[in-house]
């Protein structure tokens, strides 16, 4: 029991319980149920009682309870009419205070233990004390409910305790008592069986226990004692329904009767006695119930429906299956289980008419790629004595797979050197990046993948050299859609075949892989070719009729007049159907003779045909005649065209 600090004598060092088997959701201990194929023992019982402390058989042996011991002060009950084993349970606080038990009544340690053997359930337990002379009763009580909450040993203070804690507050009708008298070194045992309604519980008269259904023993020293009893014959009437007694406080008394007082107690949070004990075995499974593959699952489109499937089951006893199964999902990387947190899913009642029970439990949708590990908890049914169990073992796991998306690509149209040359991705398939939380009840998906997609151009004329590839960045990803390389678009230089590839990253979201379509270049639609522009020529002759006069006299002076010129597309200088000259002009003449003067024409002529000049000499000199007009100047003119030559021919 609790204690103050103080000096001891020949106080062995406190040491936490022996823990036989942990289950029950609760956290609380269950001295297991043991199975025993042995001979007969202990009253035709699994336990050898012999009078060595504990006994060990079967393995793997009792649940060992500390208690100080010596010369000092310890918890237990103030000495009072409302303290007596018949009525301490209605007790008023405070029901604790500080004793210090005589030698012979103080106890060291007690040993718990159940077992089972051909049907039967068995109880050991056992006693060591501070002296080996004297005389009392050793008296062992097991109630079906818990201590109270403020009975909180481990933690709460010794003022706390004394102030707030009644151990025996919960007792109720069928709550036992079995005592053990040591007068003259006595091996009988009694037992007496609450009744009655709360708060008004009647202590049954003594039953002794004859040998058919106990058996005890002292060791040779004196200072320690063991023994068995049957609990299925004394206790549970023979019947193989499951009851468990969740507070067991072992004690000294004065004696057997309702007012004897207690001497000393070992308050302490002691493993639950039960004949049942169930187990929690759980598979992991689709939404719509089938068993998930052991490669794991597709993210598919960033939404998967999963659910947890929980058997539970019960040995050494029988009952209508109740309680329900909470499950909690985790996503947790190996070899992590989800033992704790985790998103609570929800819980399932049982149901049927018999164990085992199969439970499923509600939908859980994933929204992330990774690994996932279910916990379900089997609250235990307090009513017919089943404790609690769980499963989340390393077969509660399985794995969420990402998503290869496809990437379709097609190029745009070849061209001449000097064009642009373009490529366009069909991103599909993708899954939704995870939703946040990753874990939840409703389905809701994550936002639009995300990424980029980098476009590379490989040529002219071959697969690794890089003519030109895309910053990622100017292609960012929203999902599944069309991507066309970004602008300014590649202008080609240099002609020849190109290979465009185009890759998709990511962007480290978990749920889609990254892929490239066309790294070998074996893609047709993802080629271009690049010609040269054909040159071609025109070839066209053209002429421009000039003419020039020399103007000149023998005497009178120097020259002064006009030349005057003009131009026919025919060959005699006529107007032919009133058509004038193509071309006519004037020129001044002055100075000393001779004098030349010239056309200026620059109308070409691009036909063949006939041309003549009528010329004339006007003369400001009277000393100077002049020249009429004259038409003895033809010329004949034949154009061939060569018409246009290519670079093709």
């Amino acid at each position: 029991m609790p204690h103050t600090p103080g000096t001891r004598t020949r106080e062995r060092p406190r040491r936490p319980l022996r823990r036989v088997l942990a289950a029950g959701a609760a956290g609380c201990l269950t001295i297991a149920m043991v199975m025993v194929a042995s001979p007969a023992l202990a009253a035709d019982g699994p336990f050898d009682i012999n009078g060595v402390v504990p006994d060990t058989s079967p393995a793997p042996g009792p649940a060992e309870i500390n208690d100080p011991f010596g010369n000092i002060k310890e918890l237990g009950p103030e000495n009072g009419s409302s303290t007596k084993i018949g009525v301490i349970h209605n007790d008023p606080l405070p029901t604790l205070g500080l004793t210090n038990p005589n030698a012979q009544v103080d106890l060291r340690r007690a040993w718990l233990q159940v077992a089972q053997e051909s049907g039967k359930d068995w109880l050991y337990f056992a006693w060591e004390r501070d002296k080996n002379t004297g005389s009392g009763f050793i008296a062992y009580e097991f109630m079906k409910e818990k201590a109270p909450e403020a009975c909180a040993y481990e933690t709460a203070s010794e003022a706390q305790l004394i102030a707030n804690c009644n151990p025996w507050a919960n007792r109720d009708a069928g709550d036992f008592m079995i005592l053990w008298d040591q007068q003259g070194n006595s091996l009988d045992l009694y037992l007496r069986i609450w009744s009655g309604t709360k708060p008004n519980l009647t202590l049954g008269a003594p039953m002794q226990l004859n040998a058919t259904v106990s058996q005890a023993a002292y060791s040779p020293d004196g200072f320690r004692g063991e023994a068995a009893v049957n609990l299925t014959d004394t206790i549970f009437g023979g019947q193989t329904k499951c009851l468990a007694f969740a507070n067991t406080i072992p004690s000294t008394v004065t004696g057997n009767s309702d007012t004897a007082d207690y001497k000393d107690t070992i308050l302490a949070t002691t493993p639950p006695i039960s004949n049942c004990t169930s187990t929690t075995v759980t598979t992991p499974k689709t939404g719509a119930g089938a068993d998930i593959p052991g490669g794991g699952l597709s993210i598919g489109t960033g939404v998967v429906a999963v659910k947890d499937s929980a058997v539970v089951d019960i040995t050494g006893g029988t009952a209508a299956p109740a309680g329900s199964v909470a499950f909690h999902l985790c996503k947790v990387d190996a070899p992590g289980l989800c033992t704790t947190g985790g998103t609570s899913v929800g819980s399932t009642n049982l149901g049927g008419a018999a164990y085992p029970a199969t439970v499923t439990s509600p939908t859980a949708y994933v929204t992330s790629a990774g690994r996932y590990c279910w916990r379900a908890v089997f609250s235990g049914d307090s009513a017919n004595g089943i404790p609690g169990s769980s499963d989340s073992t390393a077969t509660e796991c399985f794995v969420v797979n990402p998503v290869t998306p496809s990437l379709a690509t097609t190029a745009g149209d070849d061209v001449f050197v000097g064009g642009e040359l373009t490529d366009s991705a069909d991103l599909s398939g993708l899954a939704t990046e995870p939703a946040n939380p990753v874990i939840n009840l409703d389905g809701t998906a994550g936002p639009a993948a995300g990424g980029t997609i980098k476009f590379t151009l490989y040529g002219p004329d071959d697969c690794s050299t890089v003519a030109y590839e895309t910053d990622p960045a100017d292609t960012p990803v929203d999902g599944n859609g069309t991507y066309d390389t970004p602008d300014p678009q590649f202008v080609a230089t240099a002609a020849g075949d190109y290979h465009w590839v185009a890759m998709y990253d990511n962007a480290d979201s978990p749920n889609n892989n990254d892929v490239t379509h066309n790294a070998e270049c074996d893609d047709p639609d993802e080629d271009v070719t690049v010609s040269s522009v054909p040159s071609s020529l025109f070839s066209e002759q053209n002429w421009v009729p000039n003419d020039s006069v020399t103007v000149s006299a023998s005497a009178g002076g120097d020259l002064s007049g006009t030349v005057y010129f003009d131009l026919y597309d025919n060959a005699d200088c006529s107007e032919v159907s009133g058509d004038a000259a193509i071309y006519s002009t004037s020129q001044a003449v002055s100075g000393a003779s001779p004098q030349e003067v010239s056309t200026s024409n620059t109308t070409a002529v691009e036909a063949s045909g006939s041309f003549s000049w009528k010329v004339s000499y006007d003369s400001d000199n009277a000393a100077q005649e002049d020249i009429g007009e004259t038409c003895h100047e033809t010329s004949e003119l034949t154009i061939t065209n060569g018409g246009t030559v290519s670079s093709d021919d």
